[in-house]
């Protein structure tokens, strides 16, 4: 397998659970502060332009709940036998991909993608601002007398929601404090020497 990434990026989950499985893989960094996602050879990989991108074989795929599914799926590992844990770990999955990810985030990071005029920026980001609060405190009610997400089991998400403690910090939350449920969590995850590795091989 080959993983497409940029560091830091939501593609560090599927990065963590290549290191939990021990599925052989290559890493190919793709930095998106440095715009190598818009460069003409990665967009006729992914013409999303965006990261991560898996190819195996002769198959890509992207989409971290896609990714990490495969990843899970291929190792035989962190995807619960019970159907309903199951259905709780894609519950996750959607809501973190869809709305914390590219709606509060997204808003958060790049307003350009939802409105044209730039005077309407600032209002873009203040919504995303409430929201993202919104989405952090989900996080924490989620995580209520849980060690992992969906309970005892570690599973496939629990680096995804790894990742979004790790934006919440660069944006000057602070974690510890506010959400200390979610900081406990992230804390259970860096003792993880998959997770060391992971974050050592892409510089932080």
């Amino acid at each position: 397998m080959i993983l497409y990434y940029s560091p830091g990026a939501c593609s560090l989950a599927p990065h963590i659970l290549l290191e939990e499985t021990g599925v052989r893989h290559e890493l190919v960094e793709v930095n998106v502060q440095q715009g190598k996602t818009q460069e003409p050879e990665f967009l006729k990989l992914n013409p999303k332009a965006r990261v991560p991108v898996l190819v195996t074989g002769t198959e890509v795929l992207t989409e971290v709940p896609a990714i990490c599914w495969y990843i899970g799926s291929t190792a035989g590992r962190f995807i619960p036998a019970d159907v309903l844990l199951q259905a709780r770990m894609l519950e996750w999955f959607n809501w973190l991909s869809g709305t914390l990810h590219a709606v509060a985030f997204g808003g958060k990071w790049r307003p350009q993608r939802f409105v044209t005029q730039a005077d309407m920026f600032r209002d873009v980001q203040a919504m995303a601002d409430r929201n993202l609060r919104d989405g952090f405190a989900h996080v924490e009610q989620w995580l209520a007398d849980k060690p992992w997400a969906i309970g005892a089991e570690y599973t496939l998400v629990d680096p995804y929601v790894f990742v979004f403690h790790n934006w919440a910090r660069s944006i000057g939350v602070d974690v510890r404090s506010d959400y200390p449920r979610w900081h406990a969590h992230s804390a259970r995850m860096l003792a993880r020497p998959a997770v060391q590795r992971a974050l050592q091989r892409e510089g932080f």
